[in-house]
């Protein structure tokens, strides 16, 4: 096995743009512009992420980063040009796993764990002993300006909740929003690190409610879900009331036992949302 096309797999979202999984579910994106093009998100880096992306479009490249938790940063060093939502990029410019939280640190290690115990393989021409996460430099992304790909431009909006900086970034073309974690694992909602906050998603979501209601997107991709359309999106109306009914203690939970300890569990819908145990 390579650690390119045969590591990830790769399939056509839109005519312009590609879904990108590695690992057991761990997505990324790549926007194809008459200019440059986008990567949004570099997955866990474990392959050659850049190779594969200069494999499938021929302009020059930059990485987007919606946040910077372990799994959207892994390839993120194989990149000259990396951006970062401001509320996420450390004073000189250098990221690395725990620079928000020290809380995934050892993701990696779990990661190459149980994908070997589950009789997996890395590629032939990646040494398991030597597989980390790198540190990077990066600069803030251009939240107001948004990113031009030449023949259009890519909007983006802060969207925090999930991490203090998180990203959405908008395709006009194709009314495609690619959402990152704003929408987690089976539709839920991950709230139960150290730099989460519930406010802030709860306002995330509404914004995310408006948008959709004015057209300005009909699709919501995220890192870890198949892409949400039509009546799916009203998981987003369902999520932001839930969040409110948290916020305001009307919200049954139960203790339940994740990698990063103990957390409340409460379901909306069939979407399990994970928040500290305060």
């Amino acid at each position: 096995m390579n650690a390119t096309d045969e590591w990830y797999e790769v399939s056509r979202l839109t005519d312009r743009s590609y879904r990108i999984v590695e690992g057991d579910g761990y997505g990324l994106f790549l926007i194809e512009g008459s200019e440059r093009s986008v990567v949004l998100d570099a997955g866990i880096g474990v392959g050659e992420l850049r190779t594969l992306a200069d494999d499938l479009v021929d302009t020059p490249i930059e990485l987007v980063l919606t946040h910077t938790h372990w799994d959207h940063i892994g390839a993120a060093a194989q990149f000259d040009d990396v951006f970062v939502g401001p509320d996420e990029l450390p004073a000189d410019g250098r990221v690395a796993i725990d620079s928000l939280t020290d809380e995934f640190t050892q993701r990696p290690a779990r990661f190459k764990t149980r994908w070997f115990d589950a009789g997996n393989e890395f590629p032939d021409d990646v040494d398991p002993d030597k597989y980390t996460v790198e540190p990077f430099d990066a600069s803030p992304a251009p939240v107001a300006e948004g990113i031009d790909l030449g023949d259009r431009s890519l909007e983006i909006y802060h969207l925090p909740g999930h991490s203090p900086g998180h990203l959405g970034v908008l395709d006009p073309e194709t009314n495609v929003l690619y959402g990152g974690d704003v929408v987690h694992f089976d539709r839920g909602l991950y709230v139960m690190f150290e730099d989460c906050n519930l406010q802030d998603y709860r306002e995330s979501l509404a914004r995310l409610c408006d948008l959709r209601d004015d057209g300005i997107f009909d699709v919501l991709t995220t890192s870890h879900n198949e892409p949400i359309s039509g009546e799916g999106l009203s998981l987003l109306d369902d999520l932001h009331q839930g969040l409110g009914e948290i916020l305001e203690g009307e919200r049954e939970y139960e203790l339940v036992e994740t990698d990063w300890g103990e957390a409340r569990s409460y379901r909306i819908g069939p979407a399990e949302v994970l928040t500290k145990d305060d």
